[in-house]
């Protein structure tokens, strides 16, 4: 069965041509194309001289938790190239490759660490924001945010580690609507203050 159908077909050449055209040449570079509803993602990484490659995040405490990955894919000079899995990653004979993945996504949230520095890119469909500092979270800091073809996105130069929150127009509307609120509530308690002042004058 296909997964996360809403990703464009063909997104996996793009992001290949993303990485080997646009980014610059660094050990690790990778790039995550989020779906269309934000529930999962296409990630593609460029490594060099390594013979594996972890998909782990942070845990409560620091640790280094499994991260949950489909549909691998390990290719080196356009030819498939089989590896083995183990708890928190792949293995395979020391090279340089590319390599194809999917997860979830929950919560409009991503977090992941890497073993190395590393060239980072997000790549948000149009309906996902991260302009709202209220509504986003975007680590490490020192992000480049730009946008093209209804796209945002979002690259980090040498991060070890990636903690994103993106928003919709939704969110965003409940944001307003909460803020009015406690504006309202702020007004009707400031009203007898202002009242009693009134009198004492």
């Amino acid at each position: 069965m296909r997964r996360y159908h809403r990703i464009p077909a063909g997104c996996l050449t793009v992001l290949i041509l993303v990485l080997i055209l646009v980014l610059p040449a660094t050990a690790l570079n990778i790039t995550y194309l989020i779906s269309e509803d934000g529930s999962g993602y296409r990630g593609v990484a460029s490594v060099n001289s390594t013979d594996r490659f972890d998909f782990v995040q942070s845990g409560m405490l620091g640790e280094r938790v499994p991260l949950t990955v489909t549909n691998i894919s390990l290719y080196q000079d356009g030819s498939n190239v089989s590896y083995s899995q183990e708890r928190e990653g792949i293995r395979f004979p020391l090279g340089n490759y590319t390599i194809g993945f999917e997860g979830k996504m929950s919560g409009n949230t991503f977090q992941t660490q890497y073993s190395e520095f590393g060239n980072v890119t997000i790549v948000l469909p149009e309906k996902f924001k991260v302009d709202n500092p209220l509504l986003t979270s975007l680590q490490p800091g020192g992000a480049n945010i730009s946008r093209n073809l209804n796209q945002t996105i979002i690259h980090w130069e040498k991060a070890r580690y990636l903690d994103i929150r993106f928003y919709d127009a939704g969110q965003e509307s409940l944001l307003s609507i909460f803020g009015q609120f406690w504006l309202i509530i702020a007004v009707m308690l400031l009203l007898p203050f202002l009242f009693s002042r009134g009198r004492q004058g």
